[in-house]
């Protein structure tokens, strides 16, 4: 008989970050004379609340039924206030922004509850954060709305109300079933695989075929991460294999080590001299100060931009020049996806879940790039940050992928003889460096502005000036010639931000005493005290949030990009536990083996 060829490989994947598993807190036997909260998750769900709240009150009219602010980032926030009451409504859910679900903060400190949501992925990613924290058994309810209701739809919030009620008052009563009271802990088995065939063709065709069935591939082939491959992956780093991270990678929160950063490189065909930039790109996904599920499991469909800078990008030949952000570079391509795949395996990332409403192409390998080192006119980027000209980094960064605010357009290519000339290309540069919708003040304001309306938490000035960060990406030619008009990036990022200014006399009287005090610490670059008065401007974003990198062929086109803030974002201040590190989030690429830099 034939000996079968048998394929050996690592498992990708790592167990999930889980907390102590514990049943549901007992229903309420009744609605009535009791005490029930409708917790407000997003501001566009205050109607449909309100209209609730009058069906509850008609059916009830012996209970207390209040409306409560939530806070999607720290539930714990008014935790005490939930305690209060004997059973609560938490809605209405749109989208999954964080790694962290009220509800479930709610009913593990013992109230009981619903969770409404909107959305065909919602009730999985709900699902998987209520394993993550010990109770899997949460009761959720999907409202089938094919579109939300605007403000001015008054009947359609009562015609849904009315629709779900009978559902949210069943689930809120019905007695714990025994798997709700008592259940299973998650089993994960991290182990190795073995695929065998009659050949090594037919014994690689299951190996592919389980790894597309079991998700733990992106949609395309892999390359087998072999021991003998593994290993060879790892001599590009000087760091344990066994080493586990401290934190585990969104979006379902799994531990990683090094050793599995190595499997799934080999995965994507990364080299060995790679696997540095990879482990120190993971190592900042799993910071909780940056808001890692926000950019892998949104359904924004946003783009994780991995940005190398320093001399490791030119040795292990990164794409800086034409085509710096599409594929057909080894080093660019395959690091990005490496990232990718351990989010998809350690982070347990489920595309049919997480993979945003449109899905994004740069899923596969994100936005990567690295700086003109040959072309830039001015110090390197991460240098002009504060590191030494010899070290090399890493910056992740969200970019947003809505209201047309992926990767624009700014210059048109000189190549194609499409400028504008000299004062026009710099006024568009202007004019579009934060984006190409109404000012960021302007839209921010009327965001906040309905939030408060709702009984959410007041308008915050500098939240509203420095809640996002820009990224500017100048073509060589035109970095080269804004130098020899006398222009750093300093002083370029203050031209910019002198052009976008908003007028004082059109903010609210509230808005205004917000960024007078603003304006009195001194904490926006560009606004004083004198801004403050009739006839004034403000400034619409804070300079130090401005980017400003090279890169492309010397004849090339300028791009702009504007993200969710990173370490610096509007959530931070709920969100961190701690104030952000600094605007854009960069870090030292440290453990490398087989090059000079990164060492």
């Amino acid at each position: 008989m034939a000996e079968r060829f048998v394929l050996e490989v690592l498992n990708p994947r790592n167990a999930m970050k889980t907390l102590d598993i514990q049943g549901l807190p007992p229903r309420v036997e009744t609605l009535d004379g009791i005490r029930i909260a409708l917790i407000l998750e997003k501001p566009d769900g205050i109607m449909y609340l309100k209209e609730l709240q009058k069906l509850l009150e008609e059916r009830h009219p012996t209970s207390t039924i209040e409306i409560v602010t939530g806070f999607t980032f720290k539930p714990e926030l008014i935790l005490d206030k939930v305690k209060t009451y004997d059973t609560f409504i938490y809605g209405v859910r749109n989208t999954a922004a964080s790694g962290h679900d009220p509800a479930i903060v709610y009913e593990r400190a013992g109230v009981p509850g619903v969770h409404l949501y909107t959305g065909d992925n919602l009730y999985g990613q709900t699902y998987r954060n209520a394993i993550l924290h010990g109770l899997p058994g949460i009761r959720q309810i999907d409202l089938h709305t094919e579109r939300w209701p605007g403000m001015d739809e008054p009947e359609a919030f009562v015609k849904l109300a009315e629709a779900s009620i009978d559902e949210i008052e069943t689930v809120l009563t019905t007695p714990l079933a025994e798997e709700e009271k008592d259940p299973k802990p998650e089993e994960f088995d991290d182990s190795n695989l073995t695929f065998d065939g009659m050949d090594q063709d037919e014994a690689y065709e299951k190996f592919q075929t389980y790894f597309f069935e079991h998700g733990y591939t992106d949609g395309m082939a892999v390359a087998p991460p072999t021991p003998e491959a593994v290993r060879k992956m790892l001599t590009g780093t000087s760091r344990d294999p066994a080493e586990v991270l401290s934190e585990p990678i969104p979006p379902g929160y799994g531990f990683v080590t090094i050793e599995k950063i190595a499997a799934n490189a080999v995965m994507a065909g990364a080299k060995p001299e790679y696997l540095p930039v990879i482990i120190t790109a993971v190592e900042m996904l799993c910071d909780p100060h940056f808001p890692g599920f926000h950019v892998i499991g949104s359904v924004c469909s946003t783009n994780l931009l991995i940005q190398v800078n320093g001399p490791i990008a030119k040795e292990i030949g990164m794409n800086s020049g034409f085509g710096y952000l599409g594929p057909g570079n080894r080093a660019n391509s395959t690091i990005g996806r490496a990232v990718s795949l351990c989010c998809i395996n350690m982070g347990w990332l489920d595309f049919s879940i997480d993979g945003g409403m449109m899905g994004n192409p740069s899923r596969y390998c994100n936005l990567i790039f690295t700086e003109s080192d040959e072309y830039t006119p001015w110090e390197p980027f991460h240098v002009s940050m504060g590191f030494e000209p010899e070290d090399s980094t890493v910056m992740i960064e969200e970019i947003l992928h809505v209201d047309g605010d992926w990767p624009f357009e700014i210059t048109r290519m000189p190549s194609c003889t499409w400028t504008y000339g000299w004062q026009a290309d710099l006024d568009r540069l202007a004019e579009r460096a934060i984006g190409t919708s109404p000012s960021d003040l302007e839209a921010a304001t009327r965001r906040t502005q309905n939030v408060h309306r709702m009984g959410g938490p007041g308008v915050d000035a500098f939240r509203l000036i420095s809640h996002r960060n820009y990224i500017l990406v100048l073509y060589p030619g035109q970095a080269r010639e804004l130098a020899e008009k006398g222009f750093t990036r300093e002083s370029l990022a203050r031209y910019i931000g002198d052009h976008n200014r908003f007028p004082w006399d059109e903010l609210t009287d509230e808005l205004k005493e917000s960024v007078l005090d603003v304006a009195k610490n001194g904490r926006i670059p560009g606004l004083s005290v004198d801004d403050c008065k009739s006839g004034g401007t403000i400034p619409v974003f804070d300079t130090n949030r401005l980017a400003i990198m090279v890169a492309g062929p010397l004849q090339g086109q300028t791009i702009g990009m504007s993200t969710m803030g990173g370490y610096g974002g509007i959530q931070a201040p709920a969100q961190f536990d701690r104030p952000p590190k600094k605007p854009f989030y960069l870090k030292k690429i440290t453990g490398a083996t087989l090059t000079k830099g990164g060492k």
